[in-house]
């Protein structure tokens, strides 16, 4: 089968258990991006998280970032297309953590704002490598939003009782952290309006992925792989389960079925 196209999960995937990418994985992507294959990064991290990954790659291809909630060209950093939803949708939520001094976040395209932030916040923002903006008022920002979250680690409470508008999707939902998205943001969405922009079928896709949030374009991808430290279901939905990414799984699938 003559595969078009790659879409690559980053943590877990293309990225060792050290956070590395092995040098068999940039040296596969290469030779896929050189016989003209399409390859695209699609990855739960926001913009800044991805772009040191991209940069050690020399990367300058299609990045989908925040779950299939923003798909960015690498060579002009232009918004390709987005799910998304406005800051009118969640003015009821940060009104209410105003109130009550909660943590909260807002992610656009290219930025992760933040009105207030404790030390709990910053300490996850370093962990994570993420870049946070300092703002006065959230709710005057034009952009539209990629993810809103509710970081409550004080454990304050009395905002959990307030509901999110139907167009958007609980994303992480522990009872003191709580990640809202736009309904229809997945990697599955993404990859179809990126496909059909190039005249590829879901048939000429070959998708790799470790986890839960990866399971939609593995089904969705002609040859869906799974890692070999995904999860048993997400095993069981795939084509193909590869090695783990500490054994250069990636490597090994593209070797198999896209060079052999």
């Amino acid at each position: 089968m003559g595969y078009k196209m790659v879409a690559l999960d980053i943590d877990g995937t293309l990225l060792n258990s050290k956070g590395k990418v092995p040098d068999l994985h940039k040296q596969i992507i290469q030779n896929a991006l050189d016989d003209g294959v399409y390859v695209v990064l699609a990855t739960g991290r926001y913009y800044m998280q991805a772009k040191p990954i991209m940069d050690e790659l020399n990367y300058k291809g299609i990045l989908v970032s925040n779950d299939g909630a923003c798909t960015i060209d690498g060579k002009t950093n232009e918004v390709i297309c987005e799910n998304s939803f406005s800051i009118n949708d969640i003015s009821h939520f940060i009104k209410v953590c105003r109130e009550l001094n909660v943590q909260f976040s807002v992610v656009t395209a290219f930025n992760y704002y933040v009105e207030t932030i404790n030390q709990d916040h910053k300490e996850n923002c370093k962990e994570f490598g993420i870049e946070y903006t300092s703002c006065d008022d959230i709710l005057s920002l034009s952009e539209n939003v990629m993810k809103f979250s509710i970081m409550d680690t004080s454990k304050i409470g009395g905002w959990q009782h307030l509901e999110p508008p139907n167009k958007l999707r609980l994303r992480v939902g522990n009872e003191f952290w709580k990640e809202y998205m736009f309904k229809k943001a997945n990697k599955t969405n993404a990859l179809k309006e990126i496909a059909n922009s190039l005249n590829i079928a879901p048939s000429e896709i070959i998708a790799i992925g470790d986890q839960f949030n990866d399971l939609d374009m593995i089904e969705y991808a002609g040859m869906g792989i799974a890692m070999g430290n995904a999860p048993d279901e997400v095993k069981k939905q795939a084509n193909d389960v590869t090695l783990s990414n500490d054994e250069d799984g990636v490597y090994y699938a593209l070797k198999k079925h896209l060079f052999e």
